[in-house]
């Protein structure tokens, strides 16, 4: 991203020019003053390693911490080492964080460099620093059973609309003297908005404007010694009512289909604690285009249509750091760059639009034909765009990693052709007759099948059929370096062959492999560059064809499915969702088009949260509730009874 923190580097160490002031404590004489003023102040005071002793070993659960002011990441660094150490591994740590200038990687290298104790999790954060942007960015970390929500913006922007229920506060921006833009009262109206029985919060400053702020909505506020030679600071809690409520249980959840959204959704259900049945028609996981032996991760912008943008941005951004999380091997999963040509009018017309539209944001950059040349390690006659992350992933291997997973269990061979309501669930129907369990939560992932397991859905899906090759070594591309992409793409040589692909027809389901679409993806690649003039005499070692579907608008559907009859029944428009049925446990999660290897695992991710938060587990969301609402699986049911003003048009703030 284009904003990062202005800094001086004094006696190496992180200055603030903007706001004045040091990013931690330093003392000669106590080289590591800084990690010790946070665990006194954040750590102590929020009384974390009793309370994460405390935590329940038989079970899941979950503890939130909500810090102002990212930073160096110290106090991150400092909570998930404490978190290591003494909470048990049934429980997961969501530290969500807000900054809005947040530090280049290169420096936050530099600043963790001081605290040699936390170098292994510095280096689990740093391998995930990147591809950072304005707005919501989660970095998952699954072997500390972690995550980091790190919302890049304006504060006061951030708190009226931050959802979620905090256990612990780290209020530890700039003090209120040097950024009084944040110690306001939309902060304290926030905390008081998602606290309950016992959430504390500490903070360095005594300063009275705080004290009086956090009194005036409700929190019990105490002043006690500061660290080293600050006198004072505040710590407190939200009040204790007399009766607590107990923690909702998880909910049990079906997933139907077991291809890249199917397998995804049960991953993070399962890593957030539920238990997962996943059901799959065919023999085996990833039968459909899941299947492809080769698949790309890239943004494919338009600079037109806003939300499917921004869709793009944050899938691309998320996803990514997911599958590099995984730990998949090179043989499944490699970052190595990505250019998109402008080989064509059309094409050329439209990497113009989105370079001038979002270079700015750093996850792109515009090179002319030389510049893109030097990178491919092939000749190329195109502008470029270039994304350094851009990668390939073996979408069947990422499918098996996500499901062996001990909370999930896989039925192969279940044809499932009904969902039956049952007591307060769902039973399901498979070929073979109603199965046996009940569950809290379905959710339908099994691509155009999805319209017959929920006929009154309104959803309406568009198969497109793709063939994608495998070519063997050609002495041409053997030095090409990067993934190209023009009206197709072509990856550098692994293991002795390139991908390429893939055709795109919609209305056709069929996946029988035809030779005119060999034909067909090795003259696309034929134009990628000029050295690839000799394809006549290269191979086809192997191909495969599939058939995916997509929406009207191109975007997927996510979300709760709700009972037509009732939406239909009513009789005055709806304009908010809050004035709609509440969610009955049935969700879908389909119409990915060719985009579902980057798109599903974020969409899943955001679906998880989502659906836990209907089942009273209120959770750091992923997106906003605007952002939500228009991948609504119903939303062009709800064009067609008027209530237009639910899907207002999504407002694009990456060029802003």
């Amino acid at each position: 991203m284009s904003t990062h923190a202005v800094l001086e580097w004094r006696n190496g160490l992180p200055y603030s020019t903007q706001f004045d002031d040091v990013y931690f404590s330093v003392n000669p004489d106590h080289p590591q003053h800084g990690l010790a003023e946070t665990r006194h102040v954040f750590l102590q005071h929020n009384h974390l390693q009793t309370r994460w002793q405390q935590l329940p070993a038989d079970k899941p659960s979950h503890f939130v911490i909500v810090e102002t002011g990212f930073g160096s990441g110290l106090n991150f660094l400092a909570a998930l080492q404490l978190w290591q150490q003494t909470a048990p591994p049934t429980a997961h740590l969501h530290f969500v964080s807000i900054e809005i200038a947040p530090f280049t990687l290169q420096d936050l290298q530099m600043a963790h460099a001081h605290f040699p104790e936390l170098a292994t999790i510095s280096q689990a954060l740093c391998a995930q620093y990147h591809l950072l942007q304005p707005g919501i960015n989660q970095l998952h970390f699954p072997s500390f059973s972690a995550s980091l929500t790190l919302h890049i913006g304006d504060s006061q922007q951030i708190f009226p609309h931050l959802t979620l229920q905090a256990d612990a506060w780290f209020l530890d921006g700039f003090a209120p003297s040097k950024n009084p833009q944040m110690w306001q009262a939309d902060l304290f109206e926030c905390m008081a908005r998602s606290a309950h029985a016992g959430t504390t919060f500490a903070t360095f400053t005594s300063a009275g404007l705080v004290k009086r702020g956090l009194q005036a909505v409700g929190f019990e506020v105490k002043k006690t010694p500061g660290f080293g030679k600050k006198r004072d600071m505040l710590c407190g809690t939200w009040p204790v009512s007399e009766q607590l409520s107990p923690s909702p249980a998880l909910p049990k959840v079906a997933i139907v289909g077991a291809g890249i959204a199917g397998c995804s959704t049960a991953w993070q259900l399962a890593e957030l604690g539920c238990e997962v049945h996943v059901f799959e028609r065919a023999a085996q996981i990833a039968s459909g285009a899941s299947g492809n032996p080769r698949g790309m991760l890239y943004p494919r912008l338009n600079a037109e249509k806003p939300q499917n943008d921004q869709l793009a941005w944050r899938s691309y951004s998320f996803t990514v750091r997911h599958y590099a999380s995984l730990n998949l091997g090179e043989h499944a999963f490699q970052i190595c760059g990505l250019l998109q040509l402008g080989s064509s009018p059309r094409e050329h017309k439209r990497v113009n639009k989105v370079a001038r539209r979002y270079s700015h944001l750093g996850l792109l950059q515009p090179l002319d034909a030389n510049q893109a040349s030097n990178i491919a390690g092939v000749t190329l006659a195109y502008e470029s765009l270039y994304f350094q992350h851009g990668a390939w992933v073996n979408p069947a291997v990422a499918c098996a990693h996500m499901l062996n997973h001990p909370k999930i269990k896989l039925h192969t061979q279940q044809d499932i052709q009904q969902l039956s309501p049952y007591q307060r669930g769902w039973r399901l129907v498979s070929h073979t007759g109603e199965l046996d369990d009940e569950f809290d939560a379905v959710i339908v992932c099994n691509a155009a099948e999805a319209a017959k397991l929920l006929p009154e859905s309104g959803m309406w899906l568009n198969p497109v059929r793709g063939q994608m090759g495998m070519i063997a070594s050609q002495p041409s591309m053997q030095s090409l370096k990067v993934i190209l992409c023009g009206d197709g793409y072509l990856t550098p040589l692994f293991e002795g062959q390139h991908a390429m692909g893939a055709t795109f027809a919609p209305g056709d389901s069929s996946t029988d492999v035809r030779e005119q679409d060999n034909v067909s993806n090795l003259e696309m690649v034929n134009k990628l560059s000029p050295q690839f003039d000799q394809l006549h005499t290269a191979v086809v070692t192997d191909a495969r064809a599939s058939s995916r579907c997509g929406s009207p608008d191109y975007l997927p559907y996510v979300g709760p499915v709700l009972s037509t009859s009732m939406l239909n029944a009513q009789n005055t428009p709806i304009h908010d969702f809050s004035d709609l049925p509440p969610p009955q446990g049935l969700y879908v999660h389909v119409a990915h088009g060719s985009k579902g290897l980057m798109t599903a695992p974020y969409c899943a991710a955001i679906l998880a949260r989502r659906l836990l938060s209907d089942f009273g587990t209120h959770l750091p969301q992923l997106t906003e509730d605007r952002f939500w609402a228009g991948l609504h699986p119903q939303r062009l049911l709800f064009k067609q009874l008027g209530w237009k003003s639910l899907l207002n048009p999504f407002t694009d703030q990456a060029s802003a």
